[in-house]
């Protein structure tokens, strides 16, 4: 089974992977696929936004490309349509070497539907929670400022399941802080599918 984990911002979704890569499952990162991305398109991304988002050793400095991206959603749209092309077919290669030895494979982004890697997967667990915990989440974890979490919370307000494919079948994960809960949900996912909450 190829699983997709899903959800905005500080939503959880690295928690259940980790609960699922407890339980046997091969775990994709796209998130780190996506620095690679960046500097595989570096020259083309700089060239549109502009060299002062380099830093000192000529790398994309993604501190100043997210404010410009989260708060212009032309911005945005231009970068995925650098980044996300790239990111697939990495996620495709990884899932062609890994299938023949990790039955269970998950691809863990928040990127899912947009990039269209929802077309990979079998099933999809939408990870959802509260606002003022995605909130307290992203000041404790990532150290950004209140006004860049703000901006990047607004820029993912319209990030639904409606992005997935209508192949496609969605769990919705309620994370509410409770990890023995979350336990739950997922060990209920796996062994009873059929009884648990779709979307």
């Amino acid at each position: 089974m190829i699983l997709g984990i899903a959800g905005k911002a500080c939503s959880g979704k690295n928690a259940v992977a980790s609960l699922l890569e407890e339980r046997g499952f091969f775990s994709i990162d796209v998130d780190k696929l996506g620095h690679k991305a960046l500097d595989l398109k570096k020259d083309e991304i700089s060239r549109y936004f502009g060299r002062h988002i380099l830093n000192d050793r000529g790398e994309i400095d993604r501190k100043i490309l997210g404010p410009l991206v989260f708060k212009n959603r032309l911005k945005l749209k231009k970068l995925e349509s650098l980044i996300h092309p790239v990111v697939f077919s990495m996620v495709e290669k990884i899932i062609r070497a890994s299938v023949a030895e990790n039955e269970n494979i998950i691809i863990n982004a928040a990127i899912l539907g947009t990039s269209r890697l929802d077309t990979l997967c079998d099933r999809v667990l939408w990870v959802e929670s509260p606002l003022f915990l995605r909130f307290k989440r992203a000041i404790s974890r990532d150290g950004n400022s209140i006004s860049a979490i703000i901006s990047r919370i607004r820029s993912q307000r319209d990030l639904t399941v409606q992005h997935f494919s209508a192949d496609v079948d969605i769990y919705m994960v309620g994370n509410k802080g409770s990890f023995t809960d979350l336990e739950n949900q997922i060990d209920l996912f796996l062994t009873h599918p059929e009884n648990y909450k779709r979307v």
